[in-house]
């Protein structure tokens, strides 16, 4: 993995204690650090001056005092450029920071179109940790009339800093949702995310078994994973293409409780022929409220009994992020359906 550009930050004194590990900061690119040019926006390459400038009034809600580091990622880039390789980097470089430094917490500066994605990746791959991570980006950028980056910004901070960001979090419009439960909804709206879902009770937390794996995952390639929205005319040539091409598993967001056009769009051969050769699919629903409940209908029944795996009321980028960061990790087969089935961070019921 590339190292990343680190370098001091400042002493933000809230009292005249000692500072407790630094407030590490990482920039990835976004609409948060952009710049115009002839094409319309472009990431800036670096950001650690504004930053700095924004850390001189911005104010951890802690009572201690917060040293803090400056990161960034190999390349600034739009969020609408990361692919599953990316994402693995991205967790890896979180890691490497918090094993390094010791951070108290670490806030993403991220782009808000993939967000919700990274963010949902990130909370699985990193589950075996227990520092605070929180996302955050803007709709417009630093600068720009109007802009909500700073605002965004002091949440983050401040939300990591305090005891009620521990997990993944994005911090954006003024709340502060869980990561493995939001979505963006908006492309306008400073209230870019919402989580109408929330967190499922009693989650397990995973074991020394998955810990161990995800840790020895890091630097390991990121599978190929897809998803597929069924809509009206989906059929089994459609379905096959992309399982092809993302062999690890796909999932598949489906009308309702869980149902799709099996005998009309031959989708059952497909995913029957497709999940015996491990290929995992998964069965969201495109519904905001709700699980998916396979045995409800008939064609449901079709969907569980041609091996595809109902994922409850987790979202489809809980389901894409979970199902990508036990694969990295090596799980495969019964195991890997068994933890898929698993509430193990709050992200699902049913």
């Amino acid at each position: 993995m590339t190292e990343p550009a680190r370098s001091g930050g400042g002493l933000l004194t809230l009292d005249g204690s000692a500072p407790a590990g630094p407030l590490a900061i990482l920039y990835t690119g976004g609409t948060f650090g952009m710049v115009p040019s002839s094409r319309g926006l472009v990431p800036n390459p670096r950001l650690r001056n504004e930053i700095e400038a924004l850390m001189a009034v911005v104010r951890p809600r802690g009572r201690r005092a917060v040293d803090w580091t400056y990161s960034e990622t190999a390349q600034a880039v739009d969020s609408a450029e990361l692919d599953c390789d990316a994402l693995g980097r991205l967790a890896d470089q979180i890691r490497e920071i918090i094993v390094r430094d010791d951070p108290r917490a670490v806030v993403v500066i991220h782009g808000s179109d993939t967000l919700a994605y990274s963010a949902s990746f990130v909370a699985f791959a990193l589950a075996d940790l227990s520092t605070p991570i929180v996302f955050t980006g803007s709709q417009r950028p630093i600068g720009f009339e109007h802009t909500d980056a700073t605002e965004n910004f002091a949440l983050a901070v401040a939300s990591a800093d305090g005891t009620d960001a521990n997990g993944v979090h994005i911090a954006f419009g003024g709340r502060l949702l869980p990561a493995i439960r939001a979505t963006k909804r908006s492309t306008e709206s400073p209230q870019a995310f919402a989580a109408p879902r929330p967190l499922a009770g009693e989650p397990v937390g995973v074991d020394r078994r998955v810990a161990t794996a995800l840790r020895r995952a890091a630097g390991s390639p990121a599978p190929r994973t897809g998803l597929v929205k069924v809509v009206p005319g989906v059929n089994a040539a459609q379905l096959v293409a992309v399982m092809n091409e993302c062999p690890t598993g796909i999932v598949l967001e489906c009308y309702g409780s869980g149902t799709a056009p099996m005998a009309s769009g031959g989708l059952g051969a497909a995913i029957r022929a497709a999940t015996e050769r491990d290929t995992v699919v998964l069965a969201v629903t495109q519904c905001e409220d709700g699980p998916v409940t396979l045995d409800r209908y008939a064609v449901g029944s079709a969907l569980a009994e041609a091996g595809a795996i109902g994922a409850g009321d987790m979202t489809s980028e809980a389901a894409l992020g979970k199902l990508g960061a036990l694969a990295r990790a090596g799980f495969t087969g019964a195991e890997l359906r068994e933890l898929l089935g698993r509430n193990l961070l709050g992200e699902r019921r049913g």
